[in-house]
């Protein structure tokens, strides 16, 4: 639209400058050509008029030839041999004490040449011709205003074509604007696909600007330094995240091993067994968190070992959903899945992420809530989805849940208060099912329904 728009006011602009130029100096090589065509008829009246001059006979073959002639704006007189009206008599006593230069005009015959020259008697302009003849100087004045007439019906002519035009300048405007911006778009559609290929945990990726406009040099230069640095900064802080949490699980198990000892040896139900194990419950947070860091960090750098394995969903699962049941009596939960269904995958990484899933559907469920888990073998994939009731409002819930450290905090619900989480949980989720090349999604069913889809591959 804004190509479009340029487009048609530089047309727009130049029609009217065109049209202010034409007119303002038009008229004058105007008036030479109708000057020019008098002249021409003039020398075919000469010649074609045997004997004396007939001057008013001339005259009245003369005034044919410009339209809208009125009464005294053209006179015809010779020097002598010739009758002349007392208008053209006074006209050539003025012309002769003017004495003014003549001008040759062009595009006449070498055998009856004109000269022109402009006189101003009293209130009129005049243009007169003169040609020599064997009875003297021949004469045709012509008023200017009657030349000026003719060049403006010319004009109006031309602004008559113009207006006819402007529906096809219109369809031109449009096709040159169609031209142009495709022109112009692809070479910044190129640059932009090639930006979209960029890995940027791969260090040698790089735009060539040989395969672009040179214009372009500059900005993809500065786009591949960027890059470098984004990529140094990526690398610092992937690095960062795994030797913290190499660093952290250390202390963390010891910390936490000393816990339960001394978790043990208090009293039972002691305020002291109670401060130790909420002490114990946070450590056991902290390392999870590590852990959670690490395989993230392990990730980010492309570094993710898989130990490839037989898992069997149905007794994991199973598993699974036996201890929730005995922990969380307030909710149904239902399993819909054929019997042996089996495929290759990192056990320790799969358990993680069915944990994962299943501690969210837990967690952030209703009362009297559903947990509903379905799972089939298709094209020699894994597709299994958990569903479940929430109190979370569902309006605002998109992918940003997948991002790290985010929490969808809204809920519908005033008694229900914050659920305590790290935010990585369902970041790590998709980080394990991509290093499995599979896609793990949210859809938000209805107002008060939430269901992960995942899909993996079975493996040989």
């Amino acid at each position: 639209m804004h190509v479009f728009l340029a487009v048609a006011l530089c047309v727009v602009a130049f029609s009217g400058a065109s049209r202010l130029l034409v007119a303002n100096s038009a008229f004058e090589p105007l008036h030479g050509h109708f000057s020019q065509v008098l002249a021409r008829h003039a020398a075919r009246e000469l010649r074609a008029a045997p004997g004396p001059l007939n001057t008013e006979q001339i005259k009245s073959h003369l005034e044919k030839s410009l339209d809208d002639l009125r009464p005294g704006e053209m006179l015809v007189w010779a020097d002598k041999g010739a009758a002349a009206t007392d208008a053209a008599k006074a006209l050539a006593l003025k012309l002769a004490a003017a004495a003014p230069v003549w001008t040759p005009l062009d595009g006449q015959s070498t055998a009856q040449p004109f000269e022109m020259t402009d006189l101003q008697a009293d209130t009129q302009d005049w243009r007169i011709l003169r040609t020599p003849h064997p009875q003297g100087q021949f004469y045709v004045a012509v008023e200017k205003n009657v030349l000026a007439r003719s060049a403006e019906g010319i004009l109006q002519t031309r602004d008559g074509i113009l207006r006819n035009l402007w529906p096809m300048l219109l369809g031109f405007i449009v096709l040159v604007t169609m031209v142009l911006t495709r022109a112009a778009l692809k070479p910044v559609q190129t640059l932009q696909n090639a930006f979209s290929v960029i890995d940027i945990k791969n260090p040698s990726a790089h735009i060539s600007p040989d395969k672009h406009y040179r214009e372009f040099a500059g900005f993809i230069g500065y786009f591949n330094a960027l890059i470098d640095r984004l990529r140094g900064n990526y690398a610092l802080a992937a690095r960062f995240s795994s030797d913290a949490a190499h660093e952290l699980r250390t202390p963390l198990t010891i910390i936490r091993g000393y816990l339960h000892r001394l978790v043990n040896q208090a009293p039972d139900r002691s305020e002291l067994q109670i401060q130790l194990s909420l002490v114990a419950e946070e450590v056991e947070r902290l390392i999870s968190i590590s852990n959670k860091l690490l395989v993230l960090s392990q990730a980010d750098a492309g570094r993710v070992s898989l130990e490839m394995q037989p898992i069997k969903l149905n007794d994991m699962v199973g598993e699974m959903v036996d201890d929730l049941k005995a922990q969380h009596q307030d909710l149904t939960f239902s399993m819909d899945m054929p019997s042996g269904i089996t495929f290759q995958g990192d056990n320790e990484l799969i358990w993680q992420l069915t944990s994962n899933l299943f501690g969210n559907a837990v967690k952030y469920n209703r009362p009297q809530g559903q947990v509903q888990f379905k799972a089939r073998i298709s094209d020699n994939k894994l597709v299994f989805s958990l569903s479940n009731t929430t109190h979370l409002s569902t309006s605002g819930l998109d992918d940003r849940i997948f991002e790290r450290f985010y929490r969808f905090r809204e809920t519908d619900k005033k008694e229900f208060t914050q659920v305590s989480g790290s935010g990585l949980g369902l970041s790590l989720c998709r980080e394990i099912v991509t290093a499995h090349g599979g896609t793990l999604k949210m859809h938000v069913e209805d107002d008060s329904w939430v269901t992960f889809k995942c899909t993996l591959p079975c493996g040989d």
